[in-house]
């Protein structure tokens, strides 16, 4: 083991969002901290408790397991797998306390046959009988996953932070303009130390555009709104896929995504390069309009009642069918919550897991700062967040 790792010098992880908070608990869960007892600092824009913001997309994000792997992308696969293992254990112990609800998923396909064979590994996995199948849907299945509360869920993840160091790890909110800027003598101020760090976790997601030292030109926003109701009736999830979701997040998709806590997520829309931080109107409606065409009994608030996306019904007049549709988007209205955007942190090329030149201050800093990446997961941060940390800290 390198002769840096015996001296105090500090670790920092950069961001405290789902991918930020997974990577520290990772990190305080291994022999390099528990044996040498390296000062820890998170540093980070935004926190799990601030106003909602569309840059800090772990807390506005729909937050469902539902993996994007393709099946020939192994790597994705693997680190979807894990958290599910993961996060279905925690729910297994403790709970809904957890923030984590287990719910039957189904997922409805149009325009293709075939499903992700990862959702195979899940729980209760089943194909749809043909003949079960809503109208213009072609395929579909069903299995157990789980969703997520997020703010239940993140500040749990503080709360084992704060266990795992005793109350040694420290939080602060700051915004670092640059990597060599940790060097700063107000950071040091701040870090309590003038020793440059052992190494820095970068977790910032769409901070990555613009933090200086890394400057992902590869890095954008997907721009996502949802609508958030509440409906504790609701105890499954459906989502609606219209084309390919091309190995990544491709095609339509409409969703709907019970939480613990009762409220309900409806969506949602993925608008690249879309920095608008307000709802649009339009956009709100079109979504309140594709939830009920893929769950007419969305609005069915009997405790026994489940989710079904059967939609041939009983004849009835064009007059009956409109008056009808009216009645219900007035009824889902009076349910919203919220509308939110969020911007989900995509990057050409996929997730950036992964070491990176070492910071070299002076030039009797033999070592460095060794520096390793782990941002870029777009929609897939709550569904792979256990196991990009596992990696990012694995590299260290």
């Amino acid at each position: 083991m390198p002769s840096d790792l015996n001296s105090p010098r500090p670790i920092v992880v950069l961001g405290a969002g789902i991918i930020g908070l997974t990577t520290a608990i990772r990190l305080l869960e291994t022999p390099l901290y528990q044996e040498k007892h390296h000062p820890v600092h998170i540093i980070a824009d935004h926190l799990p408790d601030d106003p909602l913001d569309p840059r800090y997309a772990s807390t506005i994000a729909g937050a469902h397991h539902l993996s994007f792997a393709d099946d020939g992308d192994e790597r994705q696969r693997r680190w979807d797998r894990r958290t599910f293992k993961v996060m279905y254990d925690e729910w297994a112990r403790e709970g809904e306390s957890t923030g984590l609800m287990r719910i039957k998923q189904t997922e409805l396909f149009v325009g293709h046959r075939q499903h992700l064979h990862i959702y195979e590994e899940h729980p209760d996995f089943q194909v749809m009988d043909p003949s079960q199948l809503p109208e213009g849907v072609d395929h579909a299945v069903k299995f157990t996953s789980l969703t997520m509360t997020p703010a239940i869920y993140l500040n749990r993840l503080l709360r084992r932070i704060h266990e795992l160091s005793y109350g040694q790890v420290t939080i602060h909110r700051y915004h670092l303009p640059s990597l060599s800027h940790i060097t700063d003598p107000s950071i040091q101020t701040m870090l309590g130390t003038s020793l440059t760090p052992l190494a820095i976790f970068v977790c910032v997601g769409s901070g990555a555009i613009d933090l200086g030292g890394v400057e992902d030109k590869s890095v954008y926003p997907t721009r996502g709104q949802i609508v958030k109701i509440r409906a504790p009736w609701v105890k499954e999830g459906m989502t609606r896929q219209v084309g390919q979701l091309n190995g990544g997040e491709g095609g339509e998709r409409t969703y709907i995504i019970p939480r613990s806590s009762g409220e309900v997520v409806l969506g949602g829309t993925r608008e690249v390069d879309d920095w608008e931080t307000q709802p649009r109107d339009e956009t709100t409606r079109n979504i309140l309009r594709r939830v009920l065409e893929v769950c007419p009994n969305l609005l069915s608030s009997s405790a026994d009642s489940t989710l079904t996306s059967d939609n041939k019904g009983s004849e009835q007049s064009s007059t009956e069918v409109a008056v009808k549709g009216r009645e219900e988007k007035s009824r889902l209205e009076s349910l919203i919550v919220d509308v939110l955007v969020g911007f989900r942190p995509s990057r050409q090329g996929g997730v950036r897991v992964e070491r990176g030149h070492d910071l070299i201050f002076e030039e009797a800093d033999h070592e460095g700062t060794k520096v390793v990446y782990n941002y870029g997961h777009g929609g897939a941060g709550w569904q792979s967040c256990w196991g990009t940390a596992e990696d990012a800290i694995s590299i260290l």
